[in-house]
């Protein structure tokens, strides 16, 4: 009787020819390799080339003598499948005494593999396996490198080498009792992650069915985004750049590299100028080059500030402003005042005027402004050393004055230089929009004229003679 499991190896054979014989007599030797690096889609080119064995020859290390032969382990269909002892169907599955070009090299061609990436090796029937990383880069020494072999000892180069160009695995003498260079289905078992395991019928663990033949393609799936690069400049230069809200650490003019394909937001930053925006569209393997951003520069930091209440208001400026800012168009052109005139009025014709929007609004003068809303105006005084302090003729009567300090101070100190010749004082309260308490020289107590003066308002004084009022502070 013979054993059932011999009857089943013998069918197994049995099919193998048969298989063999059915095979498309067109196939044949590949000679050569169309090397291709994907990004993370899967579908991205980041880099591709195609070499022949001649070129791979030539140009990168040559891995085996002709001598030396290389051995897989076919299936075990009897004992134990995985075969530690790495004893059976060894020495049967000779590949040769091959030569190659270690796997490793080629992929470096297009940019290589990092950890967590895979290749797929290609062969042109469209059978294909997949490999990761560490096996590819890091293999131990019971693997070996993983070779594509383009030369046999007996057939010679492919096309001769009928099963060229085919994948070898270069493995040690360690792991197997006849001292040869066998790649063994436990050495598999314990080089190889479970998932990258090869099974002969789906049971049967062997090595011979990762020695792809034919192989035309190499494809490496990594996990890099497709990038381009993008040329940010500006005037004047110098500026910060934010990529997408981030800060990169350049300053214009600067390359931003490995940029993601796609869509980007690019904001400069420079002290003293606005920040500017601008959208850019990053090609794979360009360089995008947007024109110049002109920064427009920030107005000045206010030295002061006006709060106007709703309706009239009384104010003056405490110092000179700077020029281009001094104007009332320029200071209180964006304030609603419905319609109204700003006022100024004339101490020494005693008569009101409408203030001109190119007019200057300067010291010592109390001008009055409408709001139709409460709201905040800034004042720049103007730069540079000591200036000359203003001063201002009054005339007989009431005057329309500033206060010229930016704090308070007491009305005797402040009207010091108009003598005897001014009697009474008077400010207004913006928020009642009603008059204070009068404030009366030489006077204590409510009326005293040791009451302050406050900065950016306006007064009323009465004059009994002609004199000129100097600022205290300005």
């Amino acid at each position: 009787m013979i054993p059932e499991h011999s009857i089943m190896h013998r069918a197994i054979i049995a099919l193998c020819l048969l298989l063999a014989l059915a095979a498309p007599a067109a196939m044949a030797a590949t000679t050569e390799l169309h090397v291709v690096r994907y990004a993370a889609d899967g579908v991205t080119i980041l880099n591709e080339t195609t070499v022949d064995y001649t070129w791979l020859e030539e140009n990168l290390p040559v891995q085996g003598d002709g001598v030396t032969h290389y051995y897989h382990q076919g299936p075990v269909f009897e004992g134990d499948k995985w075969n530690p002892e790495e004893d059976t169907n060894v020495l049967e599955k000779d590949m040769g005494a091959v030569k190659g070009t270690d796997l490793k090299d080629i992929c470096d061609l297009v940019g290589g593999m990092k950890e967590g990436e895979t290749v797929r090796i290609k062969a042109s029937d469209g059978l294909s396996r997949v490999f990761p990383y560490r096996n590819v880069y890091e293999p131990e020494p019971r693997q070996g490198p993983m070779v594509i072999t383009w030369y046999h000892d007996e057939d010679g180069y492919v096309p001769d080498y009928y099963s060229g160009m085919r994948l070898v695995f270069f493995a040690d003498t360690s792991t197997n009792p006849y001292g040869v260079h066998a790649f063994g289905v436990w050495d598999m078992h314990e080089c190889f992650d479970e998932e990258y395991w090869y099974f002969y019928g789906g049971e049967y663990p062997t090595t011979t069915g990762l020695s792809v033949q034919y192989i035309s393609k190499v494809f490496i799936y990594s996990n890099e985004e497709p990038t381009g690069s993008v040329y940010v400049s500006s005037i004047p230069a110098g500026a910060a750049i934010y990529l997408d809200g981030i800060d990169t650490g350049l300053q214009t003019n600067a390359t931003l590299e490995d940029v993601p394909v796609g869509e980007h937001t690019i904001e400069l930053r420079l002290s003293g100028y606005e920040a500017a925006t601008m959208n850019v569209t990053v090609e794979m393997d360009e360089c995008s080059r947007p024109d110049p951003v002109v920064l427009t520069p920030l107005p000045p930091e206010p030295d002061a500030t006006i709060s106007l209440k709703d309706g009239w208001n009384f104010i003056s400026t405490p110092k000179r402003l700077m020029d281009g800012s001094n104007t009332f168009a320029a200071i209180y052109g964006s304030v609603d005042t419905a319609g109204h005139s700003i006022l100024l009025y004339d101490g020494l014709a005693q008569e009101w005027k409408a203030a001109a929007s190119t007019d200057a609004f300067k010291p010592l003068d109390g001008v009055w402004i409408y709001a139709n809303e409460a709201c905040t105006v800034p004042l720049t005084f103007a730069p540079g050393g000591p200036q000359v302090p203003p001063t201002k003729s009054l005339g007989k009567g009431w005057n329309a004055i500033g206060f010229t300090d930016t704090v308070p101070e007491s009305a005797a100190n402040t009207l010091l230089s108009l003598g005897d010749h001014w009697t009474t004082l008077i400010g207004f309260d913006a928020e009642s929009q009603e008059y204070e308490v009068s404030i009366i020289r030489g006077a204590t107590g409510r009326h005293g004229e040791e009451r302050t003066m406050e900065p950016m308002q306006g007064y009323w004084v009465y004059m009994t003679g002609a004199r000129t009022l100097a600022a205290i502070g300005a």
